[in-house]
């Protein structure tokens, strides 16, 4: 089922039929749909009607997508006991708070997991933003469903895993059995176009309107929480199993205040932005390469993002030096509101030190360095004293001990690494 070629929740459920599913979960159905989409065609149809526009049956015959929502605890047990879900809250490394495993319908088990997180064990801090008051979750909880309903959908229900959800003050760790499929990986995700493992299960999800079209779940983790300015979030896998980590451990005051600033003045507030901010609130400067990794675009692409946010009627970036070795830095308001008064100061007026780091990280993408783009990179400009100012410290890094090695005579001169790294 790798390759996801073959939808398993479509499938005939072997010995199943419309009296092994369970009226209150299709009542549960009903009361999902009436809340998120009241005026759902759905929602005027017998219960039989229904379960066939949700694919939960064909014909005569009941799905597995039709099993996984709706059957009977009990007989979800005997078909198919690979589904489950593994909640363990873990308040400190020795101490378990809830350590559930779940057996019944997936809306059941959503119901149950997003009243976990609607409470203590989900605390909340508050800022107050002008006339309104923005409520900072430990794990938001459009986050937290998001995760759970990628895990149970896209998970290979070949595998006799369970899908464990581990909650610590720290983290939310989902991982569910199966790698990735066809050419996703974790350094593509954000792009990759979706592939789904369990077509039949996602459409049902969908028209409940509990995820969005294919492609938009993973959005739906990254913004709310880069939004607050926490970590972001990170995937992995070993090939058999695919973990999600969503991060904690506080959050970025300032950018949560900058970000809902923002979207109350009305500006549409992107993963793409949201991304770049969250690696200028640690980095001096983004270029091409380092955006084409973060963004997951190629350099290109990510090149067009970094100058559309550096157009003034963006106004959140400003770009330094005009060939492809342009750098890119915080907008003066933007770099006030996100990081303080003095760190646009500071971004104008380097420290040797940094300006060393950042040549280093040039020649990491690059390879080499030419006089020019070490001044384009710094952003000294093209004066005559820039150009002394650059010469004094490319010689004084070609030293010995140094970290540079200058190949070629003027006006041919480049810079390499001292030693290969």
């Amino acid at each position: 089922m790798a390759s996801g070629a073959l939808d398993w929740s479509g499938e005939a459920a072997e010995g199943v039929g419309i009296a092994e599913l369970d009226p209150v979960e299709i009542a549960r159905a009903r009361g999902i749909l009436r809340r998120m989409d009241a005026s759902s065609e759905l929602l005027r149809l017998d219960d039989r009607a229904l379960l066939a526009g949700l694919g939960a049956v064909r014909g005569d015959r009941v799905t597995h997508t039709g099993l996984l929502l709706y059957g009977r605890e009990e007989v979800l047990s005997a078909v198919c006991p690979q589904h489950q879900v593994h909640y363990v809250h873990q308040v400190s490394d020795t101490q378990l708070a809830r350590n559930d495993a779940y057996r019944m319908g997936l809306l059941n088990v959503l119901e149950r997991l997003e009243q976990a997180f609607s409470g203590p064990a989900n605390p909340e801090q508050e800022l107050e933003i002008g006339f309104f008051k923005l409520r900072v979750p430990a794990f938001p909880l459009e986050v937290v469903r998001e995760a759970l309903l990628n895990a149970v959908t896209h998970r290979d229900y070949s595998d006799p895993g369970e899908v464990l959800v581990r909650h610590t003050p720290r983290e939310l760790v989902v991982t569910s059995p199966e790698g990735f499929l066809a050419n996703i990986t974790p350094s593509n995700i954000l792009r990759a176009e979706p592939v789904s493992r369990n077509g039949t299960l996602a459409q049902a999800l969908q028209r409940l309107r509990l995820v969005e079209r294919a492609g938009i779940g993973r959005h739906r983790i990254f913004i709310p929480t880069l939004s607050y300015g926490k970590r972001t979030p990170e995937y992995e896998t070993d090939g058999t199993r695919v973990t999600l980590r969503i991060f904690d451990g506080g959050f970025d005051e300032r950018m949560a205040r900058l970000v809902a600033k923002w979207r109350n003045e009305g500006r549409d507030i992107g993963l793409d932005v949201l991304l770049i901010l969250s690696f200028l609130r640690e980095n001096a400067f983004v270029d091409t390469p380092s955006a084409s990794r973060l963004l997951q675009l190629s350099r290109d692409a990510a090149r067009a993002v970094l100058d559309q946010l550096a157009q003034p009627r963006a106004g959140i970036l400003e770009r330094r030096g005009r060939t492809k070795a342009a750098t890119y830095h915080l907008a003066k308001g933007v770099a006030k509101d996100l990081l303080g008064k003095a760190a646009y100061t500071k971004t104008r007026g380097l420290n040797p030190i940094r300006y060393a780091e950042m040549v280093k990280a040039y020649l990491d993408d690059h390879g080499s360095i030419t006089p020019q783009e070490c001044r384009e990179l710094l952003g000294l400009g093209e004066s005559q004293s820039a150009r002394v100012e650059v010469s004094r410290y490319l010689t004084q890094w070609s030293q010995k001990g140094g970290f540079l090695r200058r190949d070629g005579k003027p006006p041919k001169v480049r810079y390499h690494p001292a030693t290969e790294r």
